[in-house]
């Protein structure tokens, strides 16, 4: 018996992993271990599998239940074997007393190859293999750690996974808050805050003041009154964060934000309503901004939109956030944004000035 780290991307569609899986128990894999990643690609699944003798036959079958028709395969320890919040929860631990560890920490927990302090003020020559087997983790405004791994490109998830664990590590902070004024880029300032169910009222006439191009952008169709089912649910957290954005002057709300819970393992789903007269005004992007500092916040790996193909303001507010925006289908446009890194990381404390002191880890 042999272990291996098996790696490929699955289609999300019902069925389909238990198809992987059978292809492995067909050869007589036994999956010790399962870990459901967000990427570019897609949902990557990635599996830690005893397998009996030769692998290459149980690979090919795998392959062919993938979505790209390729695996990656690398050998894998049985010190590899146990549970990922466990270890990530231990290497908390042990770095409050050693911050300075931090490379060596971040490298056990994503397995990387190198692992090694960096300086963010000045350009580094990448290494040499693929920009996707690199992942730079800022720790700070000016130093960051370096990760490498050749073998098997970084994941969102990943990329989530190592930003919690430096945050875990810096002064505490608090929670992103929800509740606060925001500037646009047209310097327009917001009071932004969650919606409530006394707010019903205030977010229909919202609705009704819209046009049938606006709410079609929004919903699919020209709702000019939200069922109350639906508006039960942007006023419920249990689905998720709704924003209300009104003039710093006050006034009737202009615009709701929100971010939903998905059963996609570390996905968000953001949604905008802009009133049309405050369109093009830099609204959406500012309250695009507050929802996915607050998804990386939650430990969200990224965050998916979803509009008609006329919604250009929508696509350009992704775009101009760094999402992938994906090719329509059925009329249907997907955005998918990486949110790893969306926190800012606080100054001070003693990670912070232990990278601060001349002649520390990454300093010129």
């Amino acid at each position: 018996m042999s272990l291996w780290r098996i790696r490929t991307v699955v289609e999300d569609r019902p069925g389909r992993l238990a198809a992987v899986v059978g292809a492995m128990a067909a050869h007589g894999g036994d999956v010790v271990g399962l870990s459901i990643h967000a990427d570019a690609a897609g949902v990557v699944d990635e599996f830690l599998v005893d397998v009996p003798g030769e692998h290459r036959t149980l690979l090919r079958e795998v392959a062919q239940r993938s979505v790209t028709e390729s695996v990656d395969a690398v050998p894998a320890q049985p010190r590899e074997v146990g549970d990922d919040v466990t270890k990530a929860l231990l290497l908390t631990a042990r770095l409050r007393s050693a911050p300075n560890r931090l490379p060596e920490a971040l490298g056990e927990l994503l397995m990387a190859d190198d692992a090694r302090w960096t300086n963010l003020t000045r350009p580094v020559p990448e290494f040499p293999e693929e920009p996707e087997t690199t992942l730079v983790v800022p720790a700070g405004p000016l130093r960051g750690v370096r990760l490498r791994r050749p073998d098997r490109p970084f994941t969102w998830t990943e990329s989530a996974r190592a930003d919690a664990l430096v945050r875990s590590i810096l002064p505490p902070t608090g929670p992103v808050p929800t509740d606060g004024t925001v500037s646009t880029g047209g310097g327009a300032r917001l009071d932004v805050r969650q919606a409530c169910p006394e707010d019903a009222e205030a977010i229909q006439r919202l609705h009704a003041r819209c046009s049938p191009e606006t709410t079609r952008g929004r919903y699919f169709s020209s709702l000019r009154r939200l069922p109350p089912g639906m508006l039960g649910a942007f006023c419920d957290p249990e689905h998720g964060l709704t924003l209300l954005a009104r003039p710093e002057e006050g006034g009737e709300p202009i615009a709701l934000a929100h971010l939903m819970y998905t059963l996609d393992p570390g996905v968000g789903e953001v949604a905008f309503l802009v009133e049309d007269t405050w369109q093009q005004r830099g609204v959406g992007t500012a309250l695009a901004r507050t929802l996915t500092a607050v998804a990386a916040d939650w430990g969200l790996a990224e965050v998916r939109a979803e509009t008609v193909t006329g919604n250009r303001a929508m696509q350009r507010i992704m775009r101009r956030m760094g999402a992938e925006i994906r090719p329509p289908r059925h009329g249907v446009v997907q955005a998918r944004l990486p949110v790893a890194g969306a926190v800012p990381a606080p100054r001070g404390g003693r990670l912070a000035e232990l990278m601060s002191r001349p002649g520390a880890p990454g300093a010129a």
